[in-house]
């Protein structure tokens, strides 16, 4: 939780030329524009169908390719693209079936060109006779370059029953 925190802090702090943002709830706060929330959320669900048709290639085009990238999985932040590459391949490729659901989405601008979103995410891999159902929190950092939104950052926290 720790490396989220840190990511969020600095993807803020680039964002606003080393000044935080306030939080969208936070008084006086504006409201995210509606063309964000919308790309934000296309992003999100562009996401979710990816990983349900297991398409390694519909992930890569949601995801920065550079170095700047960070996405901790179970634990182990990987950093650029070929790490999580890597990563995706193998969680992609060993799974007959995923499928993922939404809840209590939040949406936060913390620049023209960056966004933070949150959800509640329930998860469900089948893989041969074996189903394992994750419960637990999916943060994104997501930053437009040129005329696309990209996953910069991303962390999921399983709930513990």
């Amino acid at each position: 939780m720790r490396s989220l925190i840190v990511i969020v802090a600095l993807a803020a702090a680039c964002a606003h030329g080393g000044h935080s943002a306030p939080p969208a709830s936070a008084p006086g706060a504006t409201a995210v524009p509606k063309d964000v929330v919308a790309a934000v959320r296309s992003i999100l669900e562009q996401w979710r169908q990816a990983y349900e048709v297991r398409s390694e290639d519909a992930l890569a085009k949601l995801y920065a390719h550079d170095g700047d990238l960070v996405v901790v999985l179970e634990g182990m932040p990987l950093v650029g693209w070929p790490a999580v590459e890597a990563a995706l391949k193998d969680r992609v490729g060993h799974a007959d079936e995923i499928h993922i659901r939404f809840a209590d989405t939040r949406i936060t601008e913390l620049a023209p060109t960056t966004a933070l979103v949150t959800a509640a995410l329930t998860r469900e891999v089948k893989a041969g006779a074996m189903t394992v159902t994750e419960h637990g929190t999916l943060t994104m950092v997501l930053r437009k370059d040129a005329d696309a939104w990209l996953i910069a950052a991303e962390h999921y926290s399983y709930k513990h029953v």
